[in-house]
């Protein structure tokens, strides 16, 4: 409630509207509002993720040792973990 004299004019009220987020990797969220549409909060929410260039050995060394792969040096080629152990390299 304002003192002194009530204004004549009312307030103009935004009712649609868009918010974006930008997270600590690179994505950006952008929220849309439309208040005629939903009133209790954002309609539609898109996600944007960042492309991230990872190489081989970064992808592989962040996965399960049973998941990675293991490098043959007898034939130059990559193999699983069980023919890994059979081969001993691990």
């Amino acid at each position: 409630m304002s003192r002194g004299r009530p204004s004549l004019e009312e307030p103009v009220r935004r009712t649609k509207y868009t918010r974006e987020f930008i997270d600590t990797d690179g994505s950006v969220v952008t929220w849309y509002y439309d208040v005629d549409k939903f009133a209790n909060g954002p309609w539609k929410v898109e996600v944007v993720e960042a492309v991230i260039e990872e190489s081989f050995e970064e992808k592989n060394a962040r996965l399960p040792k049973t998941q990675r792969k293991y490098f043959n040096p007898e034939n130059q080629k990559w193999v699983g973990y069980g023919r890994a152990k059979q081969l001993k390299l691990i």
